[in-house]
């Protein structure tokens, strides 16, 4: 009979921002699956939960994780018959995750099963030859397929429960033994829908300073979603109720958006300009941190929207060329002919702008002009 062990790291610090680019508190659950029972027997080995007796498929298994503290989880592995021509066989075609805390918002769920053939290597689950099944806790309380997820569903059954199901499942579950749960911070891709409720459309390598005074950091970047709950309508407005002086501080960094609209609004950013309409824009998610972006998070933003991919899109000084507008991942609403404000200064009178269709910059645009806007986050 073989054994099953509960497995997690403790948690560092789970009040770390949740912008840095990782997985951290990584939390394993171990279950041995044979001829669809699960045993469970103690272990001496550090760090594991001591626990026994037995469970079938279909019953709960309770397990605490780092993002969950004190409260444990139920998780539930699931069998189903699969038919096939002259034959059939049960497989591993799910997991049911109960009593999940709101400490878990953005946090990855990855799922991995072993045999005893192969212990060090994941064997395939779904999709012929996938072995990583990855479920997002989003920051509203409901669940999605997490990245590399083709071939999978997901089902939110209420604010803290979900069911992944298989949707081609291929491991039978006598070969199952050994299964893992990986609880880690959630890992965003371009198009993917923020923390804030908007589109994601930058993805960086390495961290970035953002916040108020720059003193966060960030790795992402997300726009204002044009559809939706709270969706938001490209606006022409002036750059400032200040067309003459010269704040002084403005930047055209990735990250600098925000530090920049403050800095327009405590000048002078009256009611219906293009920094303030941004700030006070609170997205799906009623998020207070939009802001106008910088010269060079619009310029991203450019590329993103027009589909540009690949080395052109990460290269942060190449420039926005000529496209076809919204032709990139949940790019929308963005229009021809028409200038859109960065928060860039560029002297006493003028601002940074840019076309999205050509992706032309402008350099010198007066502040007075009236021009479209679109709200960025940083996180």
């Amino acid at each position: 009979m073989s054994n099953l062990d509960f497995y997690h790291d403790d948690p560092v610090d789970l009040k770390q921002p949740k912008s840095k680019k990782r997985i951290s508190g990584v939390l394993t659950l171990v279950a041995a699956l044979i001829g669809g029972t699960l045993y469970i027997q103690t272990t001496l080995a550090a760090n594991i939960s001591l626990n026994s007796g037995s469970v079938e498929f279909g019953q709960g298994i309770t397990q605490t994780v780092a993002c969950s503290g004190s409260q444990s989880l139920t998780i539930t592995p699931i069998a189903s018959f699969a038919n096939a021509s002259g034959s059939g066989a049960y497989k591993f075609s799910g997991i049911r995750v109960d009593n999940i805390p709101t400490s878990c918002q953005d946090t990855d769920f990855t799922f991995s099963a072993y045999n005893n053939v192969a212990a060090s290597a994941a064997q395939a689950i779904f999709n012929t030859s996938s072995t990583r099944a990855v479920v997002y806790m989003t920051s509203t309380n409901t669940f999605e397929v997490g990245t590399g997820g083709s071939g999978l569903s997901v089902a939110t059954n209420s604010a803290s429960s979900f069911t992944l199901t298989f949707t081609t499942p291929v491991a039978p579950s006598s070969d199952v033994n050994k299964v893992t749960v990986e609880s880690g911070e959630h890992i965003y891709s371009i198009g993917d829908t923020g923390p804030g409720g908007g589109i994601v459309f930058y993805v960086a390598d390495t961290s970035f300073s953002c916040g108020p005074t720059l003193n966060l950091s960030c790795n992402y970047l997300e726009a204002a979603p044009s559809s939706g709950t709270n969706a938001w309508t490209d606006v022409d407005r002036a750059w400032s109720g200040n067309t003459g002086t010269e704040i002084g501080t403005t930047s055209t960094a990735i990250g600098t958006g925000y530090k920049n609209t403050l800095a327009m609004i405590a000048q002078s950013s009256t009611t219906s300009k293009a920094g303030t309409s941004s700030q006070e824009y609170r997205g799906p998610n009623n998020f207070t941190d939009w802001s106008l972006p910088s010269k060079n998070e619009l310029n991203q933003m450019c590329k993103w929207q027009q589909g540009i991919t690949g080395d052109d899109l990460t290269n942060l000084s190449k420039v926005c060329t000529g496209g076809s507008l919204n032709t990139g991942i949940g790019a929308a609403g963005f229009v021809t002919n028409v200038y859109y404000w960065s928060s860039s200064e560029n002297g006493s009178n003028n601002a940074r702008s840019q076309r999205f269709d050509s992706g032309y910059q402008g350099s010198a645009t007066g502040k007075w002009a009236s021009n479209h806007v679109r709200p960025v986050r940083a996180f």
